[in-house]
Order: C-alpha cells, then sequence, then structure tokens
C-alpha cells in the first residue's frame, strides 16, 4: 500500500505515468498489480481500461510496430520488453474483466498485431530491420507465448519456431501477473 501511494503521488512516479515509452507502460503495470495485490480493484480496471487510449493508441502503430521504441539503438529489446509490460497488464486485466487483447485503436492498433509485428524476426524467418546493439532472438519467447494463449492465431503458428532463452522456455511456469 505504501508502494502504491508513492507510485501514485511522488514526483518519479508522476515522471514515471507521464512517460511515453516502455516507462509508462510498466508504470501502468505496477499501478494495476499493486492495487489490485492491495484489494483496490476498482483501480486496477481503470488502469487497464485507460492502457487502451493512453498507451496503446498512441504508442503502437497501425502496423504493429512501436515508434518510440524503434528509434532506439536496442530497438528490438525495448520492442520486446515494452510488450512484456503490455502482456502482463492484459493478465492482470483478466481479473478486473478487461480484455486488454481484444482492444483496437482508432488505426487499427493492437496487442495481437504488435506481437504479430515481432514474428519475422522472432521465428528466424527475417532479419530484424532496425537498430540493435544486441539482438537476441528469445526475447520475444514470452510475449508471443502470450499472443498464443490470448488466440492469436499467428502466433501460435509461431511458437515452435522460437528460440528458447538461456535455461530453457520457462512459459509454462505462469507468469507473476497470472
Amino acid at each position: 500500500t505504501d508502494f502504491l501511494g508513492w507510485l501514485r503521488n511522488s514526483d518519479f512516479g508522476r515522471q514515471e505515468a507521464a512517460a511515453t515509452n516502455n516507462h509508462g507502460t510498466f508504470y501502468d503495470l505496477l499501478l494495476a498489480g499493486l492495487a489490485y495485490a492491495t484489494g483496490d480493484k476498482a483501480l486496477a480496471r481503470r488502469t487497464v481500461l485507460d492502457a487502451r487510449s493512453r498507451r496503446i493508441a498512441p504508442q503502437i502503430a497501425a502496423d504493429g510496430s512501436q515508434p518510440q521504441e524503434l528509434t532506439r539503438t536496442r530497438s528490438w529489446h525495448y520492442s520486446t520488453f515494452d510488450l512484456v509490460a503490455y502482456t502482463r497488464l492484459a493478465a492482470i486485466g483478466r481479473h478486473v474483466d478487461v480484455d486488454l487483447w481484444a482492444y483496437r485503436g482508432p488505426d487499427g492498433q493492437s496487442l495481437f498485431k504488435a506481437v504479430d509485428y515481432l514474428l519475422p524476426a522472432a521465428t528466424g524467418a527475417a532479419a530484424w530491420p532496425h537498430p540493435e546493439l544486441e539482438f537476441l532472438r528469445y526475447a520475444a519467447t514470452d510475449v508471443v507465448h502470450a499472443a498464443a494463449d490470448a488466440g492469436d492465431a499467428r502466433a501460435r503458428r509461431a511458437v515452435p519456431a522460437l528460440a528458447a532463452p538461456p535455461g530453457g522456455d520457462l512459459w509454462p511456469l505462469p507468469p507473476a501477473a497470472a
């Protein structure tokens, strides 16, 4: 409860809430998770609902790319990293009756499109066409699994071609948000 209060009221928390890249997405994940864990299901629900217009619509392009993450020198890392926050936020959404996977932005933006944008590089079918200092194909493994489990047929077909992370594919172990 103290951490939730700090996150909502501190200068640092407010800056992260206002961020329009992965920082903002992770802020929403922390806020929704802490709210749910402390019994404030209304705040958790509102946070997940608001992520549609505050995060997905402005941060994910119609083609599924994440323009703010693509400008970085580690564009693959940050594109997959941001989607980890989104997929965990969607998992919290299931507990507060919000299907974040079903959301479609005004230009067709969606979590499914964002994951599908990664599939050619995640499966090794194509090179990642953006700057990346250290391309690690397995960085997309969890988000592709999450999309497949949420009903994305393209992601489901891609799962057998994914690279296992060091230590093996741990997807069968439920994420903390579940």
